[in-house]
């Protein structure tokens, strides 16, 4: 079977000043899976950890699915100002990430999300995808 997502990214930083257990909480509460943890200097010298998540193929469509069963309308909504072309772009709130619950957020405190579909298993179209997807999630 073909799956319509060929990549899901999601990843998140760790400053100096966080608990890297909660912070990894956080990006396990919206996507499982295997991460892997590389360091990087901030603009002031301080270290940073990234730990990112990626997913391909049908591990990466469930993870997508996973994410939308938990999103409420608005939410939902939200997310599609991170639409560009066949991806999709959101962040969710750390801190609500921690807490099991997700919320669209444009700051910087959060689990960056990248879906990368497949045009011709999409229909061409993220949005109408998306929505197509969480009806038949809904039923």
């Amino acid at each position: 079977m073909s799956c319509p997502v060929s990549m899901l990214i999601a990843r998140v930083y760790i400053h100096a000043t966080e608990d890297p257990d909660k912070v990894v909480k956080a990006l396990r509460n919206v996507v499982e899976g295997r991460y892997v943890v590389r360091a990087a200097r901030g603009h002031h010298g301080n270290v940073i950890h990234i730990v990112e998540v990626k997913l391909t193929e049908c591990e990466a469509f469930e993870a997508l699915r996973s994410i939308i069963t938990r999103l409420d309308d608005v939410e939902f909504l939200l997310m599609f100002s991170g639409i560009e072309e066949s991806r999709l772009y959101v962040k969710f709130d750390k801190q609500q990430a921690y807490r099991g619950v997700l919320k669209v957020s444009h700051g910087d405190d959060v689990v960056y999300v990248e879906v990368r579909g497949k045009p011709l298993a999409m229909g061409g179209d993220m949005r109408r995808f998306l929505t197509s997807l969480r009806e038949a999630l809904k039923r």
